[in-house]
């Protein structure tokens, strides 16, 4: 049973205007459901952080540690980006409040966990040997058929153009799978590095952390869009902007109702021209 919550406010007027920008993230976001980016993104409900996200955060910085050091032709040894694993893990906690541990779930195994996964990327054959050409690489350009620009940031640029975007998870994936859920991700990152440098890459990466007892890095390329892909990309990143421009919050019930934090808000939540009624 959902335990009852206060009622929260209609979401937004009937028309709040285009957002500065459209990331892949805030697109995907929205699109999985209108309700919850309000309460999240509009609203800024706080929840706590939990442990998966938490370690995903802490390996991400670890590898940014590792990719930037590479680059500088700084200290990329496996022991320095141990110790950026560690500080990372450690002032998150700090800075983004109470981590919800549970007892399956510690903080020590947590953080073994990490240094594991860690340790794996480092001694893959995905490690890259080769400074990139870029880390953390933050783009923002007009694209036609967006009514706002693109932004979006990519973990790393191989020397080849090729965007890599690093994902934490529980289990092996699927490749045709992980091609398919991040599509608008991936095709955005083309759209943006064509944007921005007049060339095309030669392909689009994903690269797995599997956090399994012996952690895997699994690769998976995804060969780039051609036009059709293209056009199906910035229409439902457009489907994105517009809805956002409009007000248009609804809830999207499905799968992802299972796992989210926000079920007691959407459970009590009503549209201010239905309050009164007496009708759902």
């Amino acid at each position: 049973m959902i335990a009852p919550a206060r009622l929260l406010p209609e979401p937004g007027p009937p028309a709040v205007g285009l957002p500065e920008h459209i990331s892949p993230t805030a697109a995907k976001s929205y699109l999985t459901c209108p309700l919850r980016f309000y309460f999240e993104r509009v609203l800024n409900l706080e929840r706590p952080v939990s442990p998966s996200l938490h370690l995903g955060k802490a390996i991400h910085a670890a590898l940014q540690r590792f990719h930037l050091a590479l680059w500088r032709g700084e200290d990329h040894s496996p022991e320095a980006v141990s110790g950026a694993f560690d500080e990372a893990f450690r002032g998150l906690e700090k800075d983004e409040g109470p981590i919800a541990w549970t007892a399956k779930k510690t903080r020590q195994k947590s953080r073994e966990d990490g240094l594991r996964v860690v340790a794996a990327y480092l001694d893959s054959p995905e490690a890259l040997a080769e400074p990139p050409r870029a880390v953390e690489v933050f783009l923002h350009e007009d694209i036609e058929g967006l009514s706002v620009p693109l932004a979006g940031a990519m973990d790393l640029v191989r020397q080849d153009l090729t965007p890599v975007d690093f994902k934490s998870a529980a289990a092996r994936p699927d490749p045709d799978t992980a091609a398919f859920e991040h599509e608008l991700q991936l095709v955005a990152y083309q759209l943006l590095l064509e944007s921005a440098t007049g060339s095309k890459p030669p392909s689009l990466e994903l690269v797995y952390l599997v956090k399994t007892k012996t952690p895997q890095v699994i690769k998976v390329s995804v060969p780039c869009a051609d036009e059709r892909r293209k056009i199906r990309v910035v229409r439902m990143l457009e489907t994105a902007v517009q809805g956002i421009a409009e007000g248009r919050f609804h809830p999207q019930p499905g799968m992802q109702c299972s796992w989210c934090s926000f079920r007691n808000e959407c459970a009590a939540w009503i549209p201010l021209a239905r309050q009164g009624r007496g009708d759902a």
